[in-house]
């Protein structure tokens, strides 16, 4: 038999065991900081050639996907995924004295890509860090609800992106056409790029402050929960599909999943354009306009939803969308 960790590190990645799969896509996000986003339209080759290594990495093609990553200084490596046991191919930039010089996310790949049949696509488009200094154009450890969501459905897919929103005029990549983010959604979507096609499943974690959506000082009304209106509350969760009418789709599916979850605690707002909760609805998502026919559900919670204490709700929140999307 041949020696595949051998066959690894020759081929320009690894098998990587002294950090575990998502354990280690947390710890670089904990690292986090604002600037280093560099345009991918200033280097459409080092961006075609990520977009390559990826198209390479899920075909099961390791060794040709670390020809194309390398021109984009970024590197495959194998983890094992000590939450779940399964193997995961992590797609991370290298770093050049001690940051990461382009910023254009971290990509996850369920291993190996033919063993995993999942139609769900996790994404993080604006994660940041909580400390040391947190994030002030981000939403704030939404990367753990990615995380959560991923090891729960056994996603095939984790994407994350590489710098918080407002590090530069072009790097809050859910609304931004150009970025190495939606060129890797595309391709993992497009039928004609081998994608998913009209059977995609997008689940994209978000987080919100309630003190910018509370009626105040010109600030939006708060959302209210009208997937159980009998509450009466006002929401903390809010789950949208892009568009006006969610009803009948999957993220009405999702919606009625997370308030069942803990009917006491989850308050749900299905977006619907009624104005309950229409400034967090995603219409203007770049990733939700090119969907081939598949389902984008697009989820923000508050901070209130963040605190992972006993139970966590975070992780109860990634678990019911989970559910209802695998």
């Amino acid at each position: 038999m041949p020696d595949r960790d051998k066959q690894y590190r020759s081929g320009g990645y690894s098998r990587d065991r002294s950090q575990t799969g998502c354990g280690h896509v947390r710890a670089v996000y904990s690292r986090l900081r604002t600037g280093g986003y560099k345009d991918p339209t200033s280097n459409l080759i080092a961006r075609t050639r990520l977009v390559n290594g990826f198209q390479k990495a899920r075909n099961g093609q390791l060794l040709k996907a670390s020809k194309q990553l390398a021109s984009a200084n970024y590197k495959a490596r194998i983890y094992v995924d000590s939450g779940t046991g399964r193997e995961v191919v992590i797609l991370q930039e290298e770093k050049v004295n001690g940051a990461y010089p382009r910023a254009w996310g971290l990509y996850v790949t369920a291993w190996p890509p033919k063993q995993n049949l999942s139609n769900l696509v996790v994404e993080v488009p604006h994660a940041c860090p909580k400390a040391p200094k947190g994030c002030d154009g981000g939403d704030t450890d939404s990367h753990l609800a990615g995380v959560e969501a991923f090891r729960s459905a056994n996603a095939r897919y984790l994407f994350i992106n590489g710098a918080q929103r407002n590090a530069t005029s072009l790097s809050d990549v859910a609304h931004q056409p150009e970025s190495a983010f939606e060129k890797i959604h595309e391709a993992a979507l497009d039928p004609i790029q081998m994608g998913l096609g009209a059977n995609v499943k997008v689940y994209q974690a978000h987080r919100f402050f309630t003190g910018n959506h509370d009626g105040q000082n010109g600030d939006p009304p708060p959302p209210v929960d009208n997937v159980n209106p009998v509450m009466d509350g006002v929401a903390d969760v809010v789950v949208s599909n892009g568009t006006n009418t969610p009803t009948g789709t999957l993220a009405e599916t999702v919606a009625t999943a997370v308030e069942a979850k803990d009917s006491l605690f989850f308050f749900v707002c299905l977006a619907n354009g009624a104005g309950t909760c229409s400034d967090l609805a995603a219409t203007t998502n770049v990733q939700k306009d090119h969907m081939y026919g598949g389902s984008f559900v697009h989820v923000e919670a508050n901070e209130s939803v963040y605190v992972c204490g006993s139970p966590c709700r975070r992780d109860q929140l990634a678990q019911a969308v989970a559910d209802a999307m695998k």
